[in-house]
């Protein structure tokens, strides 16, 4: 019934042709009234256990302002198309605008007779990523390998080297099904190399960061450069990852349907490995070479791994962590209780967000102050609490 009506008073407002208020501002007043009614009546919308009222609201607000992010068995040409326009509706919607202050600057990075788009990313200024002593992020998007990129990352990414005081270098790889996951792979391993060949220092004052299928592409990384040693990063900021494309405990009766479904999560991995293939008749040689490895993790760096207990990887990100420090990495596992997939980007309309994004910074310093060489200033911070 709080539902019902909730969509009487905010339908209208939902509408573009019947209010008068930006985009934006249509989007924060309803997730601002249901999050006071989740607040006040939380009974009227019983979500997981431990999630709070900002979450929830911004769940309702997913539901009411966009169309389900879905696909269907065929995944035809058309369906990706529209699966990519509102994708990248809702999450621009769902990231920050981008400052009139970032700058954004592009490049092309070429190895191997291939090429891939690079964007320096950068609040008020862009540091000279190739020969500066400064540290920098080198982020992996997520998406699924089939959308996302720098239209839909930019404002997100612009708010995050503010946050960070720190350059971003945004990956713009290819997608499938466009392209082969292993051409995909290529680019990521492709871009590593080149910063290498720049700088060969320059790990040394690298972090790693990636959201959901982001992620994932972040582990078959260090996994690839520990097997050609070469030098790892200083540390890995891992949203949501996904482990592998395995889905060995995925939750199939996870009471929300609202960001990442089951259905849509195996939609991607198809179109990843080929519409035309069937993952279970591949052989486990055949999956090794599509993704990471389920169980190598050994000479990893750091890594701090944020993840919402009502997502569907929940299962398969807890195993994960657990491999990787019996491998003896070093691994902060931080679940966001009730909370679904990539929460922590949404800083926007979440404490939660807000609060991991906090912690995330300092790690994040802790791990730039380890190498006693670093010739930039750092300050420690105390211990970061919400």
């Amino acid at each position: 019934m709080g539902n019902i009506l909730a969509l009487i008073f905010i339908i209208p407002l939902i509408d573009k042709s019947l209010s008068p208020l930006t985009r934006y501002s249509r989007m924060l007043l309803i997730h601002r009234v249901n999050s006071v009614r989740n607040a006040i009546l939380p009974f009227l919308n019983p979500r997981p256990k431990g999630m709070d009222a900002d979450s929830k609201a911004l769940e309702e607000m997913i539901s009411l302002y966009h169309p389900p992010i879905s696909l269907s068995d065929n995944l035809t040409d058309n369906e990706i198309n529209q699966l990519r326009h509102h994708s990248k509706k809702m999450l621009t919607g769902l990231h920050p605008a981008r400052s009139p202050s970032c700058r954004i600057e592009y490049h092309i990075f070429q190895y191997d007779n291939n090429r891939v788009n690079m964007f320096s990313i950068q609040h008020d200024r862009i540091d000279e990523w190739k020969t500066s002593n400064k540290p920098l992020i080198l982020y992996f998007h997520g998406g699924g390998f089939v959308f996302g990129g720098i239209d839909t990352y930019s404002g997100f990414e612009c708010h995050l080297s503010k946050h960070l005081d720190m350059l971003v270098l945004h990956v713009d790889f290819r997608f499938a099904p466009d392209y082969s996951l292993s051409n995909i792979l290529k680019d990521v391993i492709g871009v590593y190399e080149v910063l290498l060949q720049v700088d060969p220092n320059i790990h040394r004052r690298l972090i790693g960061m990636g959201d959901s299928s982001g992620g994932m592409l972040w582990i078959y990384l260090l996994q690839w450069i520990v097997s050609n040693k070469k030098s790892v990063p200083l540390g890995v900021v891992l949203h949501s990852p996904w482990p592998d494309l395995y889905f060995t405990d995925i939750t199939f009766f996870m009471d929300t349907n609202i960001y990442l479904t089951v259905d849509l999560a195996f939609g991607l991995r198809q179109l990843a490995i080929g519409r035309d293939t069937d993952w279970y008749k591949l052989t486990d040689e055949e999956k090794s070479q599509l993704g990471p490895k389920k169980d190598s993790f050994e000479g990893f760096p750091p890594l701090y791994i944020t993840a919402g207990t009502n997502e569907i990887f929940i299962n398969d990100i807890r195993m994960m962590t657990d491999k990787a420090r019996l491998a003896g990495v070093n691994v902060i596992l931080d679940e966001g209780e009730g909370l679904m997939h990539t929460y922590a980007l949404f800083h926007l309309w979440s404490s939660k967000a807000r609060c991991i994004q906090g912690k995330s910074r300092q790690w994040i310093r802790e791990q730039l102050l380890m190498d006693v060489e670093l010739t930039w200033n750092i300050k420690k911070q105390s211990e970061f609490s919400c």
